[in-house]
């Protein structure tokens, strides 16, 4: 079972009881339709606000240094930093590149 059916079935397991009173809980759509539901939102590829939002979380954790660019410029926080490096030629895209990379390796391991 890959980590997103063995999720799927914990989120919208078959047998579902309503707080202890002994009758199950009624659901307009069956249990496999919620799971393949989670299943198939889970396994999508990511959209581009997911992976801007990974890129600058990335660059963020590595602007301490900003290696090899000389500059005195300290960000306030990820989005500062987000607008400085987009001044940086292709220094975001460089991020965003790792960033698609990193949710690549995770989105694999969810499907194995």
């Amino acid at each position: 079972m890959s980590i997103s059916e063995d999720e799927a079935e914990k989120a919208y397991s078959t047998e579902y009881w309503n707080d202890g009173s002994g009758c199950k809980k009624v659901f307009a759509a069956n249990t496999d339709d919620l799971q393949e539901a989670y299943i198939r939102g889970r396994e999508a590829p990511p959209s581009d606000v997911e992976v801007e939002a990974v890129a600058k979380r990335l660059l963020w954790r590595s602007c301490k240094k900003w290696d090899g660019i000389e500059s005195d410029y300290v960000a306030k926080d990820e989005d500062d930093a987000w607008d400085y490096a987009g001044e940086i030629c292709g220094y975001r895209e460089d991020f965003i590149d790792r960033a698609k990379e990193v949710l690549e390796v995770e989105r694999h391991a969810v499907t194995e």
